[in-house]
């Protein structure tokens, strides 16, 4: 056996150096994390239990911010270091276990709503400003009939000023996709949109604009080009400092697929990665919605991070529609037994009153609830009969066509919709329960030593 597979013990004695840090890093840590900003903020509101939350990459100077934090301002501080979902979301969860009042954010954020005071904290990269415009002015022209926007990665905000300036210098009739960490209006997946004169403007002010993304963070820019209409958009390498032409036909053919998937399964897990916001309530409750309507069983699957491994557990499940921030690339990935997608791809599937044909995707599920850019009314579905894309076979609707009663089955698509409930039920494991006085009180015992590979109490 130890012929396949790595010693374990490796991994478990692996021996993590952190380097010291002189007084000019120290100066430079205060600088680069806004120490002296988040203390003033925490004086301002007034909070008296924290959370600094950390990407795993900035753990090594968790220690340390902590420790300057503590210097200025007596509350209690936690580190956060794990997330329970990804680390670009504030991970409120965490944040309840010790009742705090308010979360530190640290590293890459998606800027997705909180029930929870956050005071976020950017990275802080170098750019090369003189090359990325040398390159801008070899490849777009300053005419006054072209439009062009640019929007950059949100670890360039610190040199924002900088860049808008030598930006409408150049082009003048431009636009510049503006870092908003507040919630506002016209915000749209952290950004605004900003003329020379600093007005502002919606996304669809970009639909006869050229859209330039400076950076490094693909998946940022690739849910920007998927979901804002515009003439055409380039990326820009800032490390590599080569300019992209970006087409996405190919994930919009996977996308339409999926869409058809959705149409074909009778049984839909609702995956929760993300619980932060009173808005992923709501979009988990229109999900449900959605699969009433349509005779389609649904389930509510919350596992934290996902992986190939926990979802095989639910082979009963067809498609999984994941609720998570933009930020996650789980989307796309093909190592699962079950397709996850969106949830306006569902919505799309289910929902009649949808366009069937879209050119543009809606990445962020909060665009999908009422009052919202992207909001649509969920048709009552009556019976109805079509074929499937995929199989050839025949699809029925067979719901009630009142409209008191249109979230009752009328009969079931199947027998198997009718025992899948059963068999989750019936399932050997069951979740955390406490089962207060059912257990008996036991002293502590030694438990096992080693690894899973081979345990200490175990045959050679």
């Amino acid at each position: 056996m130890a012929n396949f597979t790595t010693d374990g013990k490796i991994c478990i004695e692996r021996q993590v150096k952190v380097a010291d840090l002189n007084e000019g890093q120290c100066r430079d840590l205060l600088t680069r994390f806004d120490v002296d900003e988040t203390c003033i903020w925490i004086k301002e509101n007034n909070h008296l239990k924290i959370c600094l939350q950390f990407p795993d990459d900035l753990l090594g100077v968790s220690a340390k911010i902590y420790e300057e934090i503590k210097k200025q301002i007596d509350v209690d501080v936690y580190i956060l270091g794990d997330t329970s979902y990804a680390s670009c979301c504030v991970d409120s969860v965490a944040a309840m276990h010790v009742q705090a009042d308010a979360v530190v954010h640290y590293g890459y954020s998606c800027f997705t709503k909180t029930n929870i005071p956050v005071f976020t904290v950017l990275p802080k990269k170098g750019l090369n400003i003189e090359n990325i415009f040398k390159i801008l002015n070899e490849s777009f022209n300053n005419d006054e009939n072209v439009h062009i926007c640019l929007f950059y990665d949100a670890e360039f905000e610190h040199c924002k000023d900088e860049l808008s300036q030598r930006w409408f210098n150049q082009y003048p009739h431009g636009y510049i996709a503006n870092v908003q960490i507040t919630d506002k209006e016209n915000r749209f997946l952290g950004r605004t949109i900003t003329n020379g004169k600093g007005h502002e403007y919606t996304m669809d002010a970009l639909k006869n604009c050229i859209c330039v993304y400076v950076g490094t963070k693909e998946q940022t820019m690739f849910n920007f080009t998927v979901s804002v209409s515009a003439l055409e958009w380039y990326y820009l390498n800032s490390e590599t400092m080569k300019l992209e032409h970006r087409e996405e036909t190919t994930w919009f053919k996977r996308r339409r697929y999926l869409i058809e998937k959705c149409k074909d399964a009778n049984v839909v897990g609702i995956l929760v990665c993300k619980l932060a916001g009173d808005q992923t309530k709501d979009i988990i409750s229109r999900m449900k919605k959605l699969c009433k309507v349509n005779g389609k069983k649904s389930y509510i699957v919350s596992v934290g991070k996902p992986n190939v491994a926990k979802l095989a557990n639910f082979p009963e499940i067809e498609i999984y529609v994941m609720i998570a921030c933009p930020e996650n690339d789980l989307y796309n990935t093909r190592d699962f037994y079950t397709p996850i997608v969106y949830p306006y791809e569902l919505e799309v599937a289910l929902n009649s009153n949808r366009e069937q044909y879209f050119t543009n995707h809606v990445v962020d599920y909060d665009e999908l609830l009422p009052g919202k850019r992207q909001y649509c009314e969920i048709d009552h579905v009556k019976e109805t009969t079509d074929v499937s894309l995929i199989t050839g076979k025949i699809r029925e609707t067979k719901v009630d066509s009142c409209e008191g009663s249109s979230m009752d089955l009328v009969e079931k698509q199947n027998w198997a919709l009718e025992n899948i409930g059963q068999n989750l039920q019936e399932r050997s494991w069951k979740g955390l329960e406490q089962k207060l006085g059912e257990t008996e009180v036991k002293k502590a015992e030694e438990g096992r030593k080693g690894i899973a590979l081979q345990y200490n109490n175990e045959p050679e």
